[in-house]
């Protein structure tokens, strides 16, 4: 039994075997066989064995004339190594002794090789790491007939173990069937982390080495509050942990009753709008059940994952469509394509830049290949004609920027009036405020901008210099910091002023600690992913504004995060007690 202990972004407890994803996407779909299957799977490893040297031979012949021969030597190597006995001899024993599959066996076996090289402090023996990693890779290929996994169509419910996982990667996911992720890299807000907020399921992120650690098959227990990761755990935790994966499912359960019974206002009568952060259009009848009275963040960039780095007027409009119609009349907020560094930059042909952070990303992108922007503006505008809409506009830094994108917008209009189209003149047109410089200059938007959303997960990124998925510096990403809380409210007062709406929709707002804090500063339209709603819902119709409004004054009176957080953590407890609901 091993732990590893991560950084935890999506609650729930899981518990499940492993599929490792590495850059192939393989899986090992079976650990273990019958006694009477043992010959044939001896066999079987044989054959994938023979194949692997006949490859690495036929590589070795075929370079051998135009490198030199230490290059060459390379593959003499991995020649070795697939004819070396005592490795042979351990992946036979695996099989006849533990009755492990041979593609268990081969995983186990160099996994314990691989770890022992890395453990060594030499250059040398670190640099041969790879050569292991390659030979694994080559026998897991011919032992699964080379075919990679498909994971839209997995046959058991796994937890997804991945050194990171790719937007088109996820957008291709059986939901049904993954019940967990766990990643060596990311950090609380990352797009993984985002993702399984979505989806609803545990996920723990920031783990290291747990990709090279782990062979498919292994078990693995997944607590999404804690940051735990279990592998292999032994007969007493699992049970243990089963006992919470019960919990978590009843507490749910608590939690989806009393909201729906809860006022939608607080303990004073301040009436408080709950939406939902969605990323698939089919999302939208899960987060209606969890209470949301709309859309607040359709993130459209899945269009881009699902349709490829062009996609149609058609295929945008399609899909706003199928969310109207889930809708029934409710809001739906698109925010056009918000594609950076950490998101789709290589499939919408985004070059390489040295720090993509501050680079050519989002609006900035829209500005510079109109095309991509306009094509979507024209769906949005024909979709206003089917239901409330609004259209949200990323990470604008400045007045000319918005400004800039309104006369796009404009353009639009008058080309689709041309072609006799039906569409909406009166989309609103708002933005994100989740970069400083508009944080600190929110006055000079209140003229243009129809509605202010804060996106609170780059805001504390670009406030504290801090990447949210650099697990070295994760733990420096604090919504709490004052001079983030500060921008917050700032945003929050002159909007209010100037009778706009204002929401917050990063992670930040899905925190019941958080939301009371954002509620006294002046919030009331909050935008969330759906298995946040019923927490959120029932936490805020049991605080009054003026106690929330108390608290914010007292917060803003303190210098240290840490000392912040204690107190929004308490005042959550108070309103959400873990006896009433359950841990």
């Amino acid at each position: 039994m091993e732990i590893k202990i991560g950084i935890p972004v999506s609650p729930g407890v899981a518990i499940a075997p492993a599929l490792v994803l590495d850059s192939e996407s393989f899986r090992i779909p079976k650990r273990f066989i019958r006694k009477d299957e043992v010959e044939a799977e001896i066999r079987r490893f044989e054959a994938a064995r023979k194949k692997a040297v006949a490859e690495v031979a036929g590589i070795k012949e075929g370079i051998h004339s135009v490198v030199k021969d230490e290059v060459a030597s390379i593959f003499g190597s991995h020649l070795m190594i697939l004819n070396d006995p005592k490795l042979l001899g351990e992946i036979r024993e695996k099989i006849e002794s533990k009755r492990y599959t041979a593609e268990y066996a081969v995983s186990r076996v160099f996994r314990k090789v691989i770890k022992a090289f890395q453990e060594i402090q030499d250059a040398y023996f670190s640099q041969r790491v790879n050569d292991f990693y390659d030979i694994q890779k080559r026998l897991l290929r011919n032992l699964l007939g080379q075919k990679a996994e498909n994971l839209s169509k997995l046959d058991r419910k796994v937890i997804i173990v991945a050194h990171d996982l790719t937007p088109s990667q996820t957008a291709t996911l059986d939901k049904a069937m993954v019940v967990g992720f766990a990643t060596d890299a990311g950090g609380a807000t990352s797009h993984t982390a985002i993702l399984a907020n979505a989806l609803g399921i545990p996920a723990v992120v920031g783990l290291g080495t747990l990709s090279q650690d782990i062979s498919g098959g292994d078990i693995v227990v997944l607590d999404g509050k804690s940051g735990r990761v279990i592998v292999n755990p032994d007969e007493d935790t699992r049970e243990k942990y089963a006992e919470r994966v019960k919990g978590f499912v009843d507490r749910g359960r608590k939690l989806a009753d009393a909201a729906s019974k809860a006022e939608r206002a607080t303990k004073d009568g301040q009436r408080v709008t709950l939406y939902a952060n969605i990323e698939f259009d089919e999302e939208v009848e899960y987060s209606l059940n969890m209470g949301a009275e709309g859309v607040g963040l359709f993130r459209t960039e899945f269009i881009y994952a699902k349709y490829g780095a062009h996609p149609t007027e058609e295929q945008h409009f399609e899909t706003y469509a199928r969310a109207h119609k889930l809708l029934g009349g409710k809001l739906l907020t698109l925010r056009t394509m918000d594609f950076g560094a950490d998101k789709f930059a290589a499939e919408v042909g985004l070059e390489r830049e040295d720090n993509p952070f501050l680079g050519c990303r989002s609006i900035r992108l829209s500005l510079r290949e109109p095309k991509l922007f306009t094509t979507q503006v024209r769906a949005i505008l024909r979709a206003g004609k089917l239901g409330p809409t609004r259209m949200m506009l990323p990470m604008i830094s400045s007045i000319e920027e918005f400004r800039a994108a309104v006369n796009l917008i404009e353009g639009v209009k008058a080309d689709l009036a041309r072609e006799g189209l039906d569409f909406s003149r009166d989309v609103p047109v708002g933005m994100m405020v989740e970069v400083p410089s508009a944080a600190i200059a929110i006055d000079s938007f209140v003229k243009d901008a129809a509605f202010f959303s804060i996106g609170t997960n780059d805001l504390v990124q670009y406030t504290l210099a801090v990447d949210r998925n650099n697990q070295h510096v994760a733990n420096l990403f604090r919504h709490t910091h004052p001079s983030v809380l500060r921008l917050i409210r700032g945003v929050i007062a002159a909007a209010n002023q100037h009778k706009l709406p204002v929401s917050v929709c990063g992670e930040m707002a899905s925190e019941g600690r958080f939301a009371i804090l954002l509620l006294g500063f002046g919030l009331r339209d909050f935008s969330v992913g759906p298995q946040s709603l019923p927490e959120l819902r029932t936490i805020l119709s049991r605080v009054s504004a003026a106690e929330a409004e108390s608290l914010a004054a007292e917060v803003m009176a303190m210098a240290q995060s840490d000392e912040i957080d204690r107190l929004l953590e308490a005042t959550a407890e108070r309103l959400l007690p873990r006896e009433e609901f359950g841990d």
